[in-house]
């Protein structure tokens, strides 16, 4: 069992806590006090998105809010996040950051991919970020690509996938926006190391 203390930010300097242990995650988001705490059960996850969102002043950038959304089978959504200006703390907060994804790897995302390399595995078909992943081949927007013709660009807040052959049959997913971004190139970085 993890627990992180998450202080949101400027407006709001209330000390949260956020536990994360191999059954649930628990999080202080309400301020009411005799319900203050979202919880969302281990096999009740159903998509994850995360990353880092800037903050734009006048001119410049001023800040950074990291987001870490965590969404259940019931459509019921966790939203842990907390901001900082001016570089005020910020060796700490993205070091928070990174502790609470390391943590969310461990204990969920790994199985997450582990059930879904399974289903390939099996030779059963499914669905993620919009991608029909089947036995050997992927498919989207009405295009097919071989686990072998693909390739992927990882970036910071998003990455490609596309074919070899043809750059144009590609398909761009950003970590932040989309449910499960992130599990899907964990995944096809999996798929494609074993070509």
């Amino acid at each position: 069992m993890e627990n992180f203390t998450v202080v949101r930010g400027l407006f709001d300097g209330r000390k949260r806590q956020l536990i994360i242990n191999g059954n649930y995650i628990k999080f202080e988001s309400k301020d009411n006090k005799k319900d203050l705490f979202k919880i969302i059960n281990k096999e009740d996850i159903s998509g994850i998105r995360y990353g880092i969102h800037f903050i734009k002043g006048l001119e410049f950038y001023i800040g950074r809010e990291y987001q870490i959304f965590i969404k259940s089978k019931s459509g019921k959504e966790v939203k842990i996040n907390f901001k900082l200006f001016y570089r005020r703390k910020l060796k700490e907060k993205h070091q928070l950051f990174c502790d609470i994804i390391d943590k969310l790897w461990c204990l969920y995302l790994d199985d997450m991919t582990e059930s879904f390399l399974k289903k390939i595995e099996e030779k059963e078909d499914f669905f993620l970020c919009g991608i029909q992943f089947s036995a050997d081949r992927i498919k989207f927007n009405n295009k097919e690509l071989l686990f072998k013709d693909l390739e992927i660009k990882n970036y910071y807040h998003y990455f490609m996938v596309y074919s070899k052959n043809d750059y144009y049959q590609n398909k761009m997913l950003y970590y932040l926006k989309d449910d499960n971004a992130v599990i899907v190139s964990h995944l096809l970085t999996i798929l494609k190391s074993h070509e």
